[in-house]
C-alpha cells in the first residue's frame, strides 16, 4: 500500500501557492517601479523644459534653486561646465538612465549664440510607494497561504480525526461493555474454585481471566491516565508486591513457571496505588510471558540505603531484542505472545512521573532483568498540595 509523507505534502503544496501568488506579485512590483520611473522621468522632462531658457539666458548659467532637482551642464564636447550633482558620472552617453535610487536624464540644449549644451539632470525616485506595495503584497501572499494551507491541513486531517473519535467513542464503548462481564466472570471462577476441585482446565481458565483482567486495565488506564488523577498514598511495597505475586501464580502455573522471590520487609514508598499495580503486573506479566516453559521467575525486593529501595525482575526467557524499541507504544517484541504493546510504555510514563528509575539489562535466549529504584517513603510537598487542591487524601 502506497503511503503519503504528510510533511512533503504540505512542503509541496506551500511551494505551489507561493509560486502562484509570488510570481503575480513579481509582476506587480516590476509594474510598480516602472510607473514610479515613468513619473519620475516625465517630471525631470516638465522641469528641463521650463527652465532650460532660463539657465542660458545669461553669460553665466542661471542655476534655479531645487531641492529634488540636481543637474550638471557639458559643453559639446562633454567636457563639465558646472558641477551640482554629487556623484561623478564616468559614462555621459545615455538620454535616460537609472542608477539606483536615480534616474538621469540628459537633454542637448542648442542656444543661438553660445552653441550647444548637454544638460544632466538627477532626481531621486521615490520607494516609499514601491516598499508599501511591496509589503502589502508580502503580508497578502502571507495570509494566503496561511488561510489556503490551514484549510488544506483542516480538509486533510479531518478523515483522521473523524476515524479518532469513533475509535475512542469505541474503545470507552468496548470498555464500558467489558467491566461487567469480566467482574462476573472473575466472581464465578472463584466460587467455583470453592466447590470443584482444583484441575488444570479451572487453572487455565482463572489464569486466562486474570490475563484478560490486566489487558482490561492496561487499556483503561491507557484511556482514562490523561483525564484521571490518580492520588499519591504511603504503600507498604513490601505486601503490596506480595499481594501481586500471589495474583499471578495461576498465570505462572499455567506455563508451569515458578515464581521465586525474597522481599524484604517493611519497604514503604509513595505513590498512587493504581499507577504502582500497573508497573508491577506489566513488569511480572512480560516475565512470565516470555520465560521458557517450566522456567523461573525470580522477585527481589530490598533496601539500597536510607532513602530508596530496589526491586528486581529476573526472567530466564527468550530476551530483548530491540532494548531502544521496549518502551515504544504498539511495539511488542512477539507478535505470537499478543497483547497491545502498551504496558511498558505506560510503565515508562508512571516511573518517569513518579521518579522511579528503571534500568533494563536484557541478552537473547538467556532472559531479562528489570530493576526499578524507589524513593523510600517521600513525599514531595507539590504532590501533597496537588492533593489538597483536588480534595484528595
Amino acid at each position: 500500500m502506497l503511503t503519503l509523507n504528510p510533511f512533503r505534502s504540505v512542503w509541496l503544496y506551500t511551494l505551489i501557492v507561493m509560486a502562484l501568488f509570488c510570481v503575480p506579485s513579481f509582476f506587480a512590483i516590476q509594474s510598480t517601479v516602472t510607473e514610479e520611473k515613468y513619473k519620475a522621468s516625465q517630471e525631470l522632462f516638465e522641469w528641463v523644459a521650463t527652465h532650460e531658457k532660463s539657465i542660458f539666458a545669461k553669460e553665466e548659467f542661471d542655476i534655479p534653486r531645487s531641492v529634488r532637482f540636481h543637474l550638471n551642464i557639458y559643453d559639446e564636447t562633454h567636457t563639465l561646465l558646472y558641477r551640482g550633482i554629487e556623484a561623478t558620472l564616468e559614462d555621459v552617453q545615455f538620454k535616460i538612465r537609472v542608477v539606483y535610487p536615480f534616474l538621469y536624464y540628459q537633454k542637448a540644449v542648442q542656444t543661438d549664440d553660445r552653441g550647444l549644451f548637454f544638460v544632466v539632470v538627477q532626481t531621486k525616485l521615490n520607494y516609499a510607494k514601491i516598499i508599501f506595495v511591496t509589503t502589502m503584497l508580502f503580508f497578502i501572499v502571507l495570509f494566503l497561504i496561511y488561510l489556503l494551507s490551514n484549510v488544506f491541513v483542516h480538509s486533510s486531517i479531518y478523515p483522521y480525526q473523524r476515524m479518532q473519535r469513533y475509535m475512542n467513542d469505541f474503545f470507552n464503548d468496548s470498555m464500558h461493555e467489558l467491566k461487567t462481564p469480566l467482574g462476573v466472570i472473575n466472581i464465578n471462577v472463584e466460587l467455583l474454585s470453592n466447590y470443584v476441585t482444583s484441575s488444570k482446565h479451572l487453572q487455565r481458565i482463572k489464569a486466562a481471566t486474570k490475563q484478560m483482567q490486566m489487558t482490561y486495565e492496561d487499556v483503561e488506564y491507557y484511556i482514562k491516565h490523561k483525564k484521571v488523577v490518580y492520588a499519591k498514598e504511603p504503600i507498604n511495597l513490601s505486601e503490596y508486591l506480595g499481594l501481586r505475586i500471589a495474583f499471578f501464580e495461576d498465570i505462572a502455573r499455567s506455563k508451569s513457571i515458578v515464581l521465586k522471590y525474597e522481599i524484604e520487609e517493611a519497604m514503604m514508598i509513595f505513590i498512587s496505588k493504581v499507577e504502582l499495580q500497573r508497573i508491577l503486573d506489566n513488569t511480572l506479566s512480560n516475565a512470565i510471558k516470555y520465560s521458557f516453559f517450566q522456567g523461573i521467575v525470580e522477585i527481589y525486593l530490598h533496601r539500597k540505603d536510607e532513602s530508596s529501595c530496589i526491586l528486581s525482575f529476573i526472567d530466564h526467557g527468550q530476551g530483548i531484542k530491540d532494548l531502544y524499541k521496549v518502551f515504544e507504544r504498539f511495539e511488542r517484541e512477539d507478535g505470537v505472545q499478543g497483547g497491545f504493546g502498551l504496558g511498558l510504555n505506560i510503565v515508562q510514563n508512571i516511573c518517569n512521573k513518579n521518579d522511579v528509575d528503571i534500568d533494563i539489562e536484557s541478552y537473547e535466549n538467556q532472559g531479562s532483568r528489570f530493576t526499578y529504584v524507589f524513593k523510600l517513603d517521600h513525599q514531595k510537598w507539590l504532590d501533597k498540595v496537588e492533593n489538597e487542591q483536588k480534595g484528595l487524601t
